[in-house]
């Protein structure tokens, strides 16, 4: 009776790991991982996340132009103005990452870091632009979009609540 039940504990805490739901994964970081596989070198390596970068940059403007098209013209210029100075910041942004850089001490650490940095500040807005985009029109049946539950908001956002004291 003993072995029973250790097998069945044991069945059933391996069906959760069997039957659980996978996380979803969007295609440009499954992109980026498959490339980051094949990389060789450091060079291709950042240049995956490059391209990623770029990818990322078509899914702000692909957000930002649904969301605008949708909008009421009340609220139009409130994203407008809300994007101009989200790319002020992604601007001074990179050239603050682009001023760390040292030739004379440059590692790949340092690379690594700047690069992934410039993806993720442009990466944090598109994730952001469609989150409102999924809350905002729940039932867009053009858009078929699966929610990421990993949602984590640009650094700015947790500064601004740390410094309020939330």
């Amino acid at each position: 009776m003993k072995k029973f039940l250790y097998i069945f504990f044991i069945f059933c805490f391996s069906a959760g790991f069997v039957f659980a739901e996978t996380p979803y994964i969007h295609p440009i970081d499954r992109q980026e991982s498959t490339c980051k596989e094949k990389a060789k070198t450091l060079e291709e390596w950042t240049k995956c996340t490059y391209l990623a970068s770029r990818e990322w940059n078509k899914e702000v403007d692909k957000y930002y132009s649904l969301l605008y098209k949708k909008l009421p013209e009340s609220d139009k210029n409130t994203l407008f103005e809300d994007q101009k100075y989200w790319n002020m910041y992604k601007n001074y942004e990179i050239r603050l990452l682009n001023s760390l850089y040292d030739k004379d001490n440059e590692t790949k650490e340092r690379l690594l870091f700047r690069t992934n940095q410039k993806r993720d500040i442009v990466k944090h807005r598109a994730e952001s632009l469609r989150m409102y985009y999924i809350q905002t029109f729940p039932d867009d049946d053009k858009e078929k979009i699966q929610v990421n539950s990993e949602y984590h908001p640009d650094n700015i956002i947790i500064r601004s609540l740390r410094y309020l004291g939330f």
